[in-house]
């Protein structure tokens, strides 16, 4: 793979960096689907909130595939080419996105521009590498990317929600698409066109993989988050889509063991650090989602989806912390396991907080702690495990081990949990709401009038009580993460202590 400098000689130091930041930040940011502005697109349009789930969950499909196909692209097109092609395809999806009143159409265009996303994504990335290290010591990177990308998100979420609830979810996107034109303009401008001296033609791409991958995931997508509305196995559609998306998975395994030119090799699974990894990757779906925090907020605080998406800002100090944390961990070169186990430990402690704290008293300057310790966890196992699932590995294999690192982070394991705690939560919230009616006093709901107050006031309780119990469930689950992640560790020292000779 060909590596060669982005910009012409003459663009200035202090043009390139600012140039460079604002492309990435936006690249990062520009996702097409928003969880800021979900509910009031589904309200809009009056479609079921399933749909745009899928599509944002599409959206980081498309970006894994793009990560594990940019591995041939890149051999084939120059970077000028790949960069101006991913911003294009990015605006263009964008705008489908904002002006589109049909789900199937939306999902579409997050997949196609997941897979764009990566094409600009990649030449920017290669380019803060070198400038963070001559060596291509990406853990000296990892910390810039995910303050980047997590800071970057959480701002944008808070704008889109802010512009939707000022005027409409459609003008939310405004923001995005002059972002994306000013970045095309930046390229037109500012970078040079570095033709290949080899191209390597793509005969060779392996698309017929790539499809079965990625209409596995879709279906799989389509399976997860219709699941509750479908009643998951009670369902033959769902039944039947799993057992399509399984068929699809299996000869897409298939095709990679069998062509003579692999669009993604499996023989990265016989690492134990990338085995280990990916295993780590779907324990941190545990933690991640927002699910209880936005029910409590919105279903009990009574917030609007503005002020939920305000509190998010308070994650940027935390996300901060934590980079500043990995950089020097790692600068030092320290073990990789003590920083995953305590970036479980924090996620731990934030639930913890947040368990001690459910009641109706609570008020928005009560989650600045929790959040705080939420960014700093976070920061801490993405970079952590993302550095210890790809570690020993080439540029080119990091590529592709990337693809199925963001697939099983952001997809397989968000994305999945996230709807799984979904159907719990709202099977707790209903049950807790018939305990509740059947122990009050019966004479409340005729007394005055008071009826829909007091249904009020139970459904609150049914939402506190729920929140409390899963919090407690995700405790004890983390507390068995810690004890496994301080077996591996201690298994791995001991493995080391007796390998070396003496």
């Amino acid at each position: 793979m060909e590596l060669k400098d982005l910009f012409y000689k003459w663009v200035p130091l202090y043009v390139r960096l600012p140039v460079l930041y604002i492309m990435f930040l936006v690249i990062l940011v520009a996702n097409g689907i928003f969880l800021s502005t979900i509910s009031n697109i589904y309200s809009d349009l009056a479609v079921q909130e399933e749909a745009y789930t899928q599509a944002y969950n599409a959206m980081y499909i498309g970006m894994g595939l793009g990560l594990i196909a940019h591995v041939r692209l890149k051999l084939r097109f120059s970077n000028k080419t790949l960069l101006l092609a991913g911003l294009f395809i990015m605006l263009a999806m964008n705008i489908v996105c904002a002006t589109t009143s049909n789900p199937v159409l939306a999902i579409a265009a997050c997949l196609v521009l997941g897979i764009a996303k990566i094409s600009a994504l990649i030449e920017i990335y290669i380019i803060w590498i070198y400038i963070w290290s001559k060596k291509l010591d990406t853990s000296r990177v990892y910390p810039f990317v995910y303050f980047t990308a997590l800071a970057g998100l959480y701002l944008m979420y808070w704008v889109n929600s802010r512009l939707a609830y000022i005027y409409d979810w459609r003008n939310a996107y405004g923001v995005v698409i002059i972002l994306l034109l000013a970045c095309i303009a930046f390229t037109l401008v500012f970078t040079e066109n570095h033709p290949l001296r080899r191209k390597v033609p793509l005969y060779r791409f392996d698309l017929l993989g790539l499809f079965l991958l990625g209409s596995s995931m879709m279906i799989l997508n389509y399976a997860v988050v219709c699941g509750m509305v479908e009643d998951w196995f009670n369902s033959i559609k769902i039944v039947v889509t799993l057992l399509i998306a399984i068929i699809l998975f299996l000869a897409f395994i298939l095709r990679e063991l069998t062509t003579r030119h692999p669009i993604f090799d499996l023989g990265i699974f016989k690492k134990p650090t990338f085995r280990l990894g990916l295993f780590y990757l779907l324990f941190l779906a545990l933690f991640t989602p927002s699910t209880l925090q936005s029910a409590f907020a919105g279903g009990v605080l009574h917030y609007e989806t503005y002020r939920i998406m305000q509190l998010n800002l308070y994650l940027i100090p935390g996300v901060l912390a934590g980079c500043f944390f990995c950089y020097g961990w790692y600068y030092f070169k320290f073990d990789p396991e003590p920083l995953i186990f305590l970036g479980f430990l924090s996620f731990i402690s934030y639930h913890f907080l947040m368990y001690i704290g459910f009641s109706n008293e609570f008020t928005i300057n009560d989650f600045w702690w929790p959040s705080v310790l939420k960014g700093f966890a976070t920061t801490l196992l993405y970079i952590s495990l993302g550095l210890y699932t790809t570690q020993k590995l080439p540029l080119m294999g990091v590529l592709a081990a990337s693809g199925a690192l963001i697939i099983t982070r952001s997809f397989i394991g968000g994305g999945i949990s996230t709807a799984i705690y979904g159907y719990i939560f709202y099977r707790q919230r209903i049950g807790h709401f018939n305990y509740l009616a059947g122990k009050s006093d019966s004479g409340n709901f005729l007394l005055h009038g008071k009826t829909s107050a007091t249904y009020r006031y139970l459904q609150e309780q049914a939402v506190l009580s729920s929140c409390k119990e899963m919090s407690g469930y995700i405790i004890i689950a983390g507390v068995v993460i810690l004890v496994i992640v301080l077996a591996v560790y201690a298994m791995h020292k001991l493995n080391n202590t007796v390998a070396r000779p003496v």
